[in-house]
C-alpha cells in the first residue's frame, strides 16, 4: 500500500476523532480518544514494517463515521477490533511468519448483500460461494449463494432454491459433480431425527432431494450438526452433536466419516481413530477437507473460556488418524468454519463484528512459507 494514502487516511481518523476532554479519564469520549491515538500510532509504526493493512484501514474510515454520527459504544468496539488486528500484526513480529499458517486477512465483499453470512463453502471449480444467514426474530436461517467476481468480491445471486423452510437451513457443501448437502430441521422430530439432506444442484436449484437417514443416530437431542463432503463424493465428514433441550448451541459434538455405498453414506467403525486427536475436544465441527483428504480444518469451542478457535490437522495417508491439530493463529474473536477454497492457497472463514454484532466472511491466504 502507498504510505501517501495510508497517512491521508490517518490524518483524516485523527480530524474526526479529536473528541474535547471531559475532565474524567474513564469517561466514554476519552476512552474513545485514546484508543484512536494507539490505533493511529500503531497503523503508523505498521506500514514503517512493511505489514499488510489493507484490512484495517476501512475499519480506521468505520470508527471516523461512527464518531462523525455520535454513535461512541460501536465505534469503542471497533477500536477494540482494530487494537486485536495489531496485536496480532505484532506476534507475527515476535514469532515470524514461519510459526502462521495463513496471513493477510481481508473482509469479503458479498455485492447486493448486507445481512449476516456464515458457514462459507466455495465450490470445487471456484466459481460459487455458498453461505447461510443467522437466525433472528425477524428470519429464519436461510441458504444463499453469490458468483465469484475475484478473491475478496462475489455479487449476490439469491436463495438457494426450493431448501429454504422457516426452520433452519445451513452449512452447505458440495462435491466436484454438484452433488449438493446441507443441513436442514424443518422435519426433525420424534420418529424422524434427521438432519442432512442431499440434492443435485445447478444454476441456483437444488433438485432431486433426499435425506440422509444413515447418518443419524436416531437418538433424542442428537443431529448432524454439520457436514463436509470430499471433492469427489465418495466420503462424507459429519459431526454428531448433542443439544439440550432449549439450548441454540451443543453440550457435546464429535466428528465421524461416512464412505458412500451405492446410493448411501455408510458411517465407518474406525472414525474415533481417525478423529482421536481430533475429538478429544468436547466441541468440534464445521470441518473442511483437502482434495486429497490430508488437511482438515475445523471449529472447536472451549466452554470454560467461552472460546472459539479455528484449528488445522493433516495426516500421511487417508487410512491414518489425523496428526495433533494445530490453532490458525490469525483467526481471532467470535469466528468459525474456516474453509478452503477451491485452489486451497485460501480460506474463507466467518466473524462477528464487534462494532454492528454482524457476521461475516473473511479471507486468510496460504503463507508458502509454511508446509
Amino acid at each position: 500500500m502507498r504510505l501517501k494514502s495510508s497517512f491521508y487516511f490517518i490524518l483524516i481518523f485523527i480530524l474526526c476523532l479529536m473528541i474535547p476532554y471531559t475532565g474524567n479519564a474513564k469517561s466514554l469520549p476519552n476512552i474513545v480518544k485514546s484508543k484512536a491515538d494507539q490505533a493511529v500510532e500503531q497503523l503508523h509504526e505498521s506500514i514503517a514494517k512493511g505489514h499488510d493493512v489493507m484490512s484495517i484501514i476501512p475499519k480506521m474510515k468505520k470508527v471516523e463515521i461512527l464518531g462523525k454520527s455520535g454513535k461512541l459504544k460501536k465505534a469503542n468496539a471497533l477500536l477494540d477490533e482494530i487494537l486485536q488486528d495489531f496485536e496480532g500484526l505484532k506476534q507475527d513480529d515476535i514469532q515470524g511468519h514461519k510459526y502462521r499458517s495463513f496471513i493477510n486477512d481481508r473482509i469479503v465483499n458479498i455485492i447486493g448483500y448486507d445481512d449476516d453470512a456464515m458457514e462459507v463453502f466455495i465450490s470445487r471449480d471456484g466459481r460459487y460461494l455458498f453461505f447461510n444467514s443467522m437466525k433472528t426474530k425477524n428470519r429464519s436461517k436461510d441458504l444463499f449463494y453469490a458468483e465469484r467476481i475475484d478473491d475478496y468480491n462475489f455479487r449476490f445471486k439469491g436463495e438457494v432454491k426450493p431448501v429454504n423452510t422457516t426452520a433452519v437451513e445451513g452449512v452447505p457443501t458440495m462435491d466436484e459433480n454438484g452433488n449438493f448437502f446441507y443441513v436442514s430441521t424443518h422435519k426433525y422430530k420424534p420418529g424422524n431425527l434427521v438432519t442432512m439432506y442431499k440434492g443435485t444442484f445447478n444454476d441456483g436449484m437444488v433438485t432431486n432431494i433426499k435425506p440422509l437417514r444413515e447418518i443419524s443416530l436416531n437418538k433424542g437431542g442428537w443431529l448432524n450438526m454439520d457436514s463436509e463432503i470430499s471433492a469427489d463424493g465418495k466420503t462424507l465428514y459429519s459431526t454428531q452433536s448433542f443439544f439440550r433441550k432449549g439450548d441454540t448451541a451443543p453440550s457435546k459434538s464429535y466428528f465421524f466419516y461416512a464412505i458412500k455405498k451405492g446410493d448411501i453414506f455408510e458411517p465407518q467403525d474406525n472414525s474415533s481413530e481417525i478423529f482421536k486427536n481430533i475429538n478429544t475436544d468436547k466441541i468440534v465441527y464445521g470441518a473442511s477437507i483437502s482434495k486429497n483428504e490430508l488437511e482438515i480444518l475445523y471449529t472447536r469451542y472451549l466452554m470454560g473460556k467461552k472460546q472459539f478457535e479455528s484449528m488445522r490437522a493433516t495426516r500421511t495417508n487417508k487410512s491414518a488418524p489425523f496428526g495433533k491439530p494445530e490453532r490458525i493463529q490469525n483467526i481471532i474473536g467470535f469466528s468459525e468454519a474456516p474453509a478452503f477454497n477451491h485452489n486451497e492457497d485460501l480460506i474463507y472463514y466467518h466473524k462477528k463484528s464487534m462494532s454492528d454484532g454482524k457476521f461475516r466472511i473473511h479471507v486468510l491466504h496460504r503463507n508458502k512459507d509454511v508446509q
